[in-house]
């Protein structure tokens, strides 16, 4: 990312391991809270607010590529361990100290570049400091990015003929609640879908042998058949009440992260 004319970065640190993000945005800041007094009738004095703390919130969005899909998703898993983030702003170098996940999102539209969403709060435990002299160049390096391929969506062993845009979203308050949204063309040869789906596997790299899967999926709104010449769009939303499963299989890794 590009702050006036000056390429700004954004890395994960977890376990004394650093990882740059390719991120396109972030709001993470120390925000203010308190309660505001009020302005005296028939007084001049302004209303006033009382700092009570000050708390780390916000969020970052990046594309999904080799180099960090590994990393985010064991935020996910280890969802209550904290985390830090460096933030290199051009004209400021701030860490988020002892940081927690409080949602994500992963996104996909057919043919485009998926993107990832993480919220984050304040534990406890969290402060803001500056960086040591002794911080090494945390610019992140040009990976494969991933593209979500809407004709690869497979829900009980049979593949959807278009899924043209998806969202995936977990929030993270005592328990980790999942929802799908899947957006398609209405077809009445795969849909409606008005009952569970066993298991939902969206492929995120072929080549790579990437793909999540998700289980016992509830689905929240029914859709039903209309009598239209035209292709009518549509969306569906699903509870995720299983678990969500990241695999990587290829000749250099043989990994599942279960959340």
């Amino acid at each position: 990312m590009r702050i006036q004319g000056r390429d700004c970065t954004l890395t994960v640190a977890r376990d004394g391991e650093l990882t740059p993000l390719p991120y396109s945005e972030e709001t993470v800041r120390l925000t203010s809270k308190g309660y505001v007094i009020p302005e005296c009738i028939g007084q001049r004095n302004r209303e006033k607010t009382v700092i009570t703390k000050k708390e780390i919130e916000g969020c970052f969005i990046t594309r999904l590529d080799y180099s960090v899909i590994q990393c985010l998703f064991l935020l996910f898993f280890f969802d209550e361990q904290t985390f830090d983030l460096y933030a290199d702003r051009g004209f400021e170098k701030i860490i988020y100290k002892n940081v927690n996940l409080s949602g994500f999102e992963l996104r996909g539209e057919n043919k485009e570049a998926l993107k990832l969403r993480v919220d984050v709060k304040s534990s406890d435990n969290s402060f803001t400091d500056n960086w040591a002299l002794n911080v090494p160049d945390l610019s992140w390096l040009p990976q494969k990015t991933f593209f979500f391929d809407g004709h690869n969506v497979i829900a009980d062993l049979i593949t959807l003929p278009l899924v043209y845009r998806f969202e995936l979203t977990a929030k993270y308050s005592g328990t980790t609640k999942l929802s799908l949204k899947l957006y398609f063309p209405l077809s009445t040869e795969h849909y409606p879908l008005s009952s569970k789906i066993e298991k939902l596997t969206i492929w995120i790299d072929m080549k790579e042998g990437i793909w999540l899967d998700l289980y016992d999926l509830v689905p929240l709104t029914d859709l039903c058949d209309i009598n239209c010449a035209d292709t009518v769009l549509c969306y569906q939303i699903f509870n995720v009440t299983g678990i969500m499963v990241l695999n990587i299989r290829n000749a250099e890794q043989n990994l599942q992260i279960v959340i």
